[in-house]
């Protein structure tokens, strides 16, 4: 809601979430706060529904460490951000690679770490993506969960537009 606020009658912002429930409480947010720019999406993460080449601009919170598939994600990202978009994704990481027992778990996953993935490979997969100017904001020291340390960070990167040289 606060992002519909800062954008102003100019911008606009969309919610996505897979959850009905948290869609239903944005939605019932929205219209007390009287907002007409913003919309909200059912969607997961693999498969956003929005255009290609849509959003100036992408934020999220513990969300991405959710999904099975963290490359299909970041390609996603990829794909609806305009070209010169950025994005800044607070997540977290793991120290070491989570054990299996752990990825199903219910407390890992509400705590949001069962899906974490070792911090290489976390950024590995935005440069595999495409992204460029990928800088951590913020890091926190590891903690223990479970049989393991994670730890949080935000981190923001940018779809430079691709330059051709033809002939």
């Amino acid at each position: 809601m606060r992002l519909a606020e800062e954008v102003g009658e100019k911008g606009f912002v969309f919610g996505i979430d897979a959850s009905d429930g948290m869609l239903e409480t944005a939605r019932m947010n929205a219209l007390k706060l009287n907002l007409k720019n913003v919309s909200f999406i059912k969607s997961d993460l693999e498969h956003v529904k929005l255009p290609t080449e849509t959003i100036d601009l992408l934020i999220s919170n513990c969300t991405i460490n959710h999904a099975d598939d963290k490359t299909k994600v970041w390609n996603e990202i990829y794909r609806i951000l305009k070209k010169g978009g950025r994005f800044v994704v607070s997540d977290i990481y793991s120290v070491k690679s989570v054990p299996l027992e752990y990825r199903k778990d219910p407390v890992a996953v509400a705590e949001c770490w069962a899906g974490a993935v070792e911090r290489e490979e976390y950024l590995q997969t935005l440069i595999d993506a495409g992204f460029t100017g990928i800088e951590i904001l913020e890091e926190s020291d590891p903690y223990p969960k479970g049989e393991i340390e994670v730890a949080s960070f935000t981190v923001f990167g940018k779809k430079t537009a691709k330059c051709c040289f033809c002939s």
